[in-house]
């Protein structure tokens, strides 16, 4: 059990620390699925409000599942990973450097396996996961 929670320890501090150089670097994003944006979802964006609170899915259990996870997309809001989900995830963390504010939340099932994703200016940055079925 300490094997793992100090693995779960690291992990979370290695989430901080790539939270904080990526919001000093540059915010260039490379990511193929973010530069190929046509004009359906432009005009979804621009129609939802951005702090509309999404109705979550009816789930029988609140657990994250591998099918969800690959459904959660780079420059996704945290209101659109809740609505995939189902459920809300907890704030591991936050701050904010240079005008750019980081959060990090996590989703964790009874069975250790878990989700975490990083989301600037609630922009999806980076996502992990551990165990996932």
């Amino acid at each position: 059990m300490k094997k793992w929670m100090i693995g779960c320890g690291a992990f979370v501090g290695l989430f901080l620390m790539l939270g904080a150089c990526a919001a000093l670097m540059s915010s260039v994003d490379t990511d193929k699925d973010n530069l190929q944006t046509d004009k359906k979802s432009i005009s979804e964006k621009v129609d939802t409000p951005a702090m509309s609170t999404p109705e979550p899915a009816v789930k029988e259990n609140d657990e994250v599942t591998m099918e969800e996870f690959k459904k959660i997309k780079n420059g996704m809001t945290y209101e659109e990973v809740v609505k995939i989900i189902g459920f809300e995830g907890t704030e591991m963390s936050s701050s904010e450097i240079g005008g750019i504010k980081t959060i990090m939340y996590s989703w964790q099932n009874d069975d250790g396996s878990n989700m975490n994703a990083m989301f600037q200016n609630n922009k999806l940055n980076t996502k992990a996961q551990f165990g996932l079925k």
